[in-house]
């Protein structure tokens, strides 16, 4: 028969047991806690990136991502970055307010599915764009002033040599009549000239204080915008720029102009001044945008509006964008133009808060 099993043996071995189990739940719930910490803090960090980040399934489902809530507006250039066929490279995204951004896409693959990276590159992007544009302007600004240069010297002699003929001329009304005409031309001339040599010379800011809201509405006087235009300053009393009265009263009244222009064909013209904070590099500026809903500008033309001698319009030198692109250069500012053919033009300005 078997030896009975002594109970005191088997009390110190269910109490042993008993133990281990205690022991094993309080490791297993110390690494839960572990884990669920460890979750909580891969949270916070995928919330505090600065980029947005989805995870798909090998169908292309979504399982994961940092952006729970979809920014609100559209891509403008094909799905969304979490869709099928979503492109990756510099994408265009606009948002409710019709403001244009930029973002990198970027997709790694995984052992079952992909990972999709969106960057925030508007900032770069814009300012890429911007410095080239300077490039190309210094470079054709350089060139201008040189024939400017050499055209004015003749010009002169030949504006003199107008200014006489037409006091010899003044009995004979046909041939007097021709002569102006010269001396017209002469002066359209020269003062192109004038634009050209302004256009290429280097510029020296000297900034104040400048009230966003009213500096505007001095402008539309300036530039005569009639009363038929409805005129929607939706700028903040808050706002103002610390930069060169003068200098910015000029990109001021040549935007308005181009406005007014653009809108001639329009029933109910409209412009619309906002404007916004920003911290760039922590430093406050002030984002203002001039929107019309004029003709707008063909998409072939859009990368050309800023090269000097360039118009959209009929007539016109085609230098008062070069210039107020120059203008807003010197200030260390930023401008962006977007537009839609048929349906409108925003110019959006970005200039260092006055403190």
């Amino acid at each position: 028969m078997p030896e009975a099993t002594d109970p005191r043996q088997l009390m110190e071995a269910f109490a042993a047991f008993t133990a281990a189990s205690e022991q094993l739940q309080a490791r297993y719930e110390s690494v839960q806690k572990q884990l669920m910490l460890l979750q909580n803090e891969f949270q916070t960090v995928l919330e505090a990136v600065p980029f947005d980040i989805w995870v798909l399934g090998e169908n292309g489902e979504p399982r994961f991502t940092n952006k729970p809530d979809a920014r609100p507006g559209a891509f403008m250039d094909g799905p969304s970055p979490w869709e099928p066929g979503a492109p990756n490279g510099i994408r265009r995204f606009r948002d409710l307010e019709d403001m244009d951004h930029f973002f990198e896409q970027e997709s790694r693959p995984t052992e079952k599915g992909k990972i999709v990276i969106l960057r925030d590159v508007t900032e770069q992007h814009l300012r890429a764009q911007q410095s080239s544009r300077e490039d190309r302007l210094q470079a054709m600004g350089m060139m201008a002033a040189e024939l400017a240069h050499e055209i004015r010297n003749p010009l002169g002699s030949l504006a003199l040599f107008a200014g006489m003929l037409v006091e010899d001329l003044q009995d004979s009304p046909d041939s007097l009549e021709l002569c102006r005409k010269i001396q017209d031309g002469t002066q359209r001339l020269n003062t192109l000239v004038s634009n050209i040599l302004t256009f290429s010379r280097d510029l020296a800011p000297k900034p104040t204080i400048v009230p966003l809201k009213s500096f505007w509405e001095e402008a539309k006087k300036a530039a005569g915008v009639p009363d038929t235009c409805e005129w929607r300053n939706k700028v903040p009393a808050s706002a103002a720029w610390h930069a060169d009265p003068d200098m910015l009263r000029q990109v001021a009244v040549n935007l308005l102009q181009n406005s007014m222009r653009a809108m001639e064909n329009s029933q109910k013209p409209k412009l619309t001044l906002l404007a916004s904070k920003e911290n760039i590099e922590s430093k406050p500026h002030w984002h203002f945008a001039l929107s019309d809903n004029g003709c707008g500008i063909p998409k072939g033309a859009l990368s050309r509006i800023f090269d000097p001698f360039y118009s959209t319009f009929g007539a016109g030198t085609g230098l008062g964008l070069a210039v107020s692109h120059r203008i807003i250069t010197a200030h260390n500012g930023l401008m962006h133009v977007e537009s839609e053919d048929g349906k409108g033009t925003t110019v959006r300005l970005r200039l260092k808060a006055a403190e």
